[in-house]
């Protein structure tokens, strides 16, 4: 596996009432023509952690 020397934060920027699920997530980075979620980690508002692409995968 490769050497994780950065490790970046991503606001997702959406509206404060909205729950993203990561499946959602999923088919909206899908919609925009990635190959799945950008993300390794989807943390949610509640606080719930999901691996959302293996590690050893760029985001």
């Amino acid at each position: 596996m490769r050497t994780i020397n950065l490790i970046v934060v991503h606001c997702s920027a959406m509206q404060g009432n909205r729950m993203l699920s990561p499946e959602a997530l999923d088919l909206m980075h899908r919609r925009r023509g990635f190959n799945g979620t950008g993300y390794h980690y989807y943390i949610r508002k509640d606080g719930t952690v999901h691996l959302t692409r293996p590690v050893e995968r760029i985001g």
